[in-house]
């Protein structure tokens, strides 16, 4: 979405129509502003642009132009092919009708179906303008930027290069952030190891099935947000422990461990739930030398080949490191748990600290997120549901933001005393 029609869509009053403009003539659609945000009933969208709507459960298919669009109602997000696309409102349903946000319809329609539809917004303020343009003029539309699509199966597992840091023109209009920054996420386990066996994950979902689709959906949230983020790993692969906080160097900013959380069986197995987020450090409770015990098991699944330094070069890399991103691994992960407690249905279990293998070689502040314990009931229908991994995401990318602003602000007070 562009900067400008961003501002548009949250700054001015909404039209209270769009026309409809195709070659088989014009058609008046009312746009309602009841949940908050402007959006239009799907059903007087079927007869002027041909499109079809399946309501199934939570989720709304949208068909239109041989383009699929994918909604979960009240997310704010909607995925077409492999592109996921955040939106100004959410879907709803009122009286038995899909209500579709109109950002989708004028931002999201025209990026996402091959240059036919063209949004016109000087039409006046009162009315917006939807334009289907001839197939022959239409082009192929490019990925709007920040959106990051989905890599092929066959692509590498390394991230692409991280942009290189550096000021921004202009404070992002959605963060406020002034300098562009990188993160690198990593979604747990992969290949051959499965992590924990998901005991509330449907259709025989494993932990590296929920860790890989959050960490997707995060890098869209990042980018989203102007942030630029890579994964390491995209596909179902396996890397070694000490090589994934390694891909966080020079280009590197923060590292964030995408992992699901189980407890051993027992009478409390499934009573226990809610969100936690390790920092690294020497365990201090039982509980935290079990979690940090159970995702270093993964170590038995390594290849051998791991580039990481070993024998006392590598204690006191990994020392060094501990020493001087202790307090802001601490603080990132306290503004991470914050958030995405805000919106978990298991709970808060606030910030704790271990000894996580995948931690000890990333050369910047690094994090560990137990998004939810496959052990219970709602966590894991929670984890499993599109909607709730959107928001665990969302919540992820809220909190790495509000860390990157307090940087910020810490660089720009230390900046003056520097040139004294």
């Amino acid at each position: 979405m562009s900067v400008l029609l961003w501002l548009v869509l949250v700054t001015v009053p909404p039209p209270q129509v769009v026309m409809i403009a195709t070659p088989r003539g014009e058609t008046s659609v009312p746009i309602t502003t009841e949940r908050g945000t402007a959006a239009v009933a799907a059903l007087r969208l079927g007869a002027p642009l041909g499109l079809t709507v399946v309501l199934d459960g939570s989720r709304a298919t949208v068909g239109l132009s041989g383009a699929v669009f994918v909604f979960q109602l009240g997310a704010p997000f909607v995925r077409a092919g492999g592109v996921v696309y955040g939106l100004v409102g959410e879907p709803y349903v009122a009286r038995d009708s899909v209500f579709l946000p109109l950002h989708w319809l004028a931002d999201c329609v025209p990026r996402a179906v091959g240059g036919r539809y063209r949004w016109d917004p000087a039409a006046g303020a009162e009315v917006g303008r939807l334009v289907e343009l001839p197939v022959a003029s239409a082009v192929t539309a490019a990925a709007p930027p920040g959106v990051v699509t989905t890599p092929p199966p066959a692509s590498s597992t390394t991230p692409a290069p991280p942009r290189n840091p550096g000021p921004a023109s202009a404070p992002n209009p959605i963060t406020g952030l002034r300098l562009r920054h990188t993160v690198v996420i990593d979604p747990g386990h992969g290949g051959v190891d499965p992590g924990n066996p998901g005991r509330y994950f449907p259709g025989h979902l494993v932990e590296k099935d929920i860790t890989l689709a959050v960490g997707r959906l995060l890098r869209a949230e990042l980018a989203r947000r102007g942030i630029g983020a890579s994964l390491t790993r995209s596909t179902d692969s396996l890397i070694d422990l000490v090589d994934r906080g390694a891909f966080c160097k020079a280009d590197c900013d923060l590292f964030v461990s995408i992992h699901v959380n189980a407890m051993p069986e027992g009478r409390r197995a499934d009573r226990v739930s809610g969100v936690e987020t390790y920092f690294l450090s020497d365990a201090k409770t039982e509980d935290q030398q079990r979690v940090a015990q159970m995702e270093n098991e993964a170590i038995r699944f390594q290849t051998g080949t791991s580039s990481a330094p070993t024998g006392p070069l590598g204690f006191i890399l990994r020392d060094l490191q501990l020493n001087e991103y202790l307090r802001e691994s601490a603080q990132l992960a306290q503004l991470v748990q914050d958030s995405a407690a805000r919106i978990h249905p298991g709970g808060d279990r606030g910030v704790q600290q271990a000894g996580f293998m995948v931690l000890t070689t990333a050369r910047r502040p690094a994090i560990l997120v137990e998004t939810g314990f496959a052990t219970n009931r709602t966590d894991g229908a929670f984890l499993a549901s599109s909607l709730g991994q959107h928001k665990i995401a969302s919540a992820i990318a809220e909190g790495i933001v509000a860390y990157l602003l307090e940087f910020e602000r810490k660089l720009a007070v230390a900046a003056p005393a520097r040139g004294r």
